[in-house]
């Protein structure tokens, strides 16, 4: 019955993986939790996270740490790692079939793994480690239990995150494997839907806007309620989830095809993912959308610098060119693992945009001002102007470029300026000017080096996933003095890092304990780090955004815990670095757990002597250390 499942999604969906991998064998895959009993997952293959598709699947543990985890096939453990953040406990481990199984956030290993986990902890004088014992040294067979689930590392509750990995460490589609402990008949949701114009001459309801349609439904079958009319180059994206039985989470969306005019146009299928590229999801999703209101939406095209694999488009790579005159019929279907379906269709007219559009505006306006989007400068200007003689001087050092408005809302003229035809200083309307922030443009692949006011950065040639037209400010803010170094837009994504060098005022700060913080306009800051280099500061980034130096001289709070030989640890600002616990001058094992800034004492086994002095000492991220003494 689970092979001729299986069958049906491979006929369905055409996956790109053989057949061999997902076909059952004389030694199937048995779930890890609870096997052959109803099972609940809170997240599925293919999810949209920050930084990172969700690779695998997270079971639900009843909300409770403590459940068995079972090997799903007979193999042996290769790999052990232990680690406050990310997987926290985990295990892999390798199965005949060369695949790989991985088993995350465990609150404890199989007795025997735990007893060498920790000898190694206590030879290496150290918590967080990475262990990769000799073939066979920890062999399970089926079902055999090789931990206790738990809420270790980035975990934000208990779960067990489960993968499969192929013998070239792609992360496999747990749920095409034939798991009856998971039941779905619920077709995946759709949420919200967008339309995205891709250059200067493309125009949505006559606008150069990201444009949301109002959707109607019916079950599972959606249909936008208006005719889009548009003209030029337009991005779709889509926003949505997925449901399974007896579950209140939202799942991703893994399979999502696009027909034009009924003939296929687009396709995603996230069910194998390689490690490697999973920073590209940063340019699967509209960054700038997550960067500015949250939601992340799928890009039903290709953007500029995805590497990808998995998905399947015409020469346009997704991106649909609407011509005057001509209709479009669009019909999006999205799939989940179990063949669920829901679409939606949509309507597009291609029709050449009206110069002056009446309706009410969603901003406000007092002369002129500017927003940059990717390669676009759009200015908003007043109309007060002769009509014919209405436009825009773009001052290029001292050469001045004459453009007309491309369309007017209401009283508003709207200019589109395309950056890669030059980069002006200034702009002027009638009486009306500004000065533009200073503007670069960064080509991918080139080694470049920006110098401004107070600040030096260094791109190399993976820094970049696309053209970027960077924006830098300095300022000294008048309500707290705090010097901000902008380095924008952040709704522009980087692939690697920056290195930023800047030069502040430094008789302000304590240089042994003032780092480079990253701040926003609610007034947050996050440790970014940074060392002091004579006059200056040098860090590395991978965010675009506002930056400032703070001085932490604080020391780290260290107080008794809840449960014996155990201490809460706490630090206000730069974040806890590292920690060490000693007992009558012998190293103690300390494990950690950051979402409880618990720390506690692990014996290395009865023997040992638990009495006497013990010196916890905590050091943060801005060099300021608490050394806590007390008698066990």
């Amino acid at each position: 019955m689970k092979l001729n499942k299986l069958k049906i999604i491979l006929f369905i969906f055409s996956l790109s993986f053989p057949l061999a991998v997902l076909a059952q064998s004389s030694d199937p895959y048995t779930f890890p939790i609870r096997p052959n009993k109803s099972n609940y997952l809170a997240g599925t293959m293919g999810e949209l996270r920050s930084s990172h598709f969700h690779a695998g699947i997270d079971i639900k543990t009843g909300g409770k740490i403590g459940e068995p985890v079972h090997a799903t096939k007979r193999g042996y453990i290769t790999r052990i790692k232990v680690s406050t953040s990310g997987y926290g406990n985990a295990l892999y481990m390798l199965h005949p079939d060369g695949n790989t199984s991985v088993y995350a956030h465990l609150d404890e290993f199989a007795p025997e793994i735990q007893d060498f986990v920790k000898k190694e902890q206590y030879n290496q004088k150290t918590f967080e480690i990475e262990l990769f014992p000799q073939p066979y040294q920890f062999a399970f067979k089926s079902q055999e239990v090789i931990g206790i689930s738990g809420n270790t590392g980035g975990s934000t509750g208990p779960h067990l995150h489960f993968e499969i990995r192929d013998p070239q460490q792609r992360v496999l589609n747990p749920l095409h494997y034939g798991f009856d402990e998971i039941k779905d008949n619920i077709p995946p949701i759709l949420q919200d839907f967008a339309l995205r114009p891709m250059n200067s001459n493309s125009r949505i309801f006559n606008k150069y806007k990201r444009t949301n349609l109002s959707l109607s439904r019916q079950g599972f079958n959606y249909k936008a309620t208006d005719t889009v009319k548009a003209i030029g180059k337009i991005g779709l994206e889509l926003l949505g989830h997925d449901k399974l039985n007896g579950s209140a989470n939202r799942n991703g969306i893994s399979i999502i095809a696009v027909n034009v005019n009924e003939e296929p146009y687009f396709k995603q299928n996230i069910d194998v993912m390689s490690f490697s590229l999973q920073r590209h999801i940063i340019v699967h999703y509209p960054y700038d959308v997550k960067m500015t209101i949250g939601p992340r939406y799928h890009k039903l095209y290709i953007d500029n610098g995805n590497q990808l694999k998995f998905y399947e488009a015409d020469s346009l790579n997704g991106i649909l060119n609407i011509e005057p005159g001509k209709f479009y019929h669009v019909e999006i279907k999205m799939y989940d693992p179990y063949g669920n379906m829901s679409t939606l269709q949509l309507n597009i007219t291609g029709e050449s945009p009206v110069e002056v559009l009446q309706e009410p505006l969603d901003f406000e306006l007092d002369n002129i001002d500017y927003l940059i989007e990717e390669n676009i400068l759009k200015v908003y200007t007043k109309a007060n102007c002769e009509k014919e003689i209405e436009e825009l001087n773009l001052n290029f050092d001292g050469k001045i470029e004459s453009v007309k408005p491309d369309y007017y809302l209401n009283n508003i003229a709207v200019y589109l300026w395309d950056l890669k035809n030059g980069i002006p200083y200034s702009i002027l309307n009638c009486d009306k000017g500004i000065n533009l922030r200073a503007i670069h443009q960064i080509i991918p692949k080139e080694d470049k080096t920006i110098s401004v006011e107070k600040m030096n950065i260094k791109f190399n040639p993976y820094t970049l996933f696309d053209t970027l037209y960077l924006e830098t400010d300095y300022e000294i803010k008048t309500s707290d003095s705090l010097e901000i170094f902008s380095i924008g837009p952040i709704t522009s994504p980087l692939k690697s890092s920056i290195e930023v060098e800047l030069f502040p005022s430094r008789e302000k700060y304590d240089i042994n304990h003032s780092h480079v913080y990253k701040t926003d306009d609610a007034g947050n800051f996050s440790f970014t780090g940074g060392e002091w280099e004579n006059e200056k500061m040098i860090f590395n980034t991978r965010d675009l955004a506002d930056y400032t130096i703070l001085t932490d001289s604080i020391p780290p709070l260290v107080k008794e815990g809840y449960k014996k030989n155990s201490f809460i640890i706490n630090d206000q600002l730069s974040g806890i670095k590292s920690y060490e616990g000693r007992l009558n001058e012998e190293w103690v094992l300390l494990k950690y757990e950051p979402k409880d800034n618990l720390i506690w004492i692990e014996w290395l086994n009865e023997e040992m002597n638990k009495t006497g002095e013990f010196i916890l000492t905590v050091n943060d991220n801005a060099g300021n250390v608490t050394e806590y003494i007390t008698k066990l």
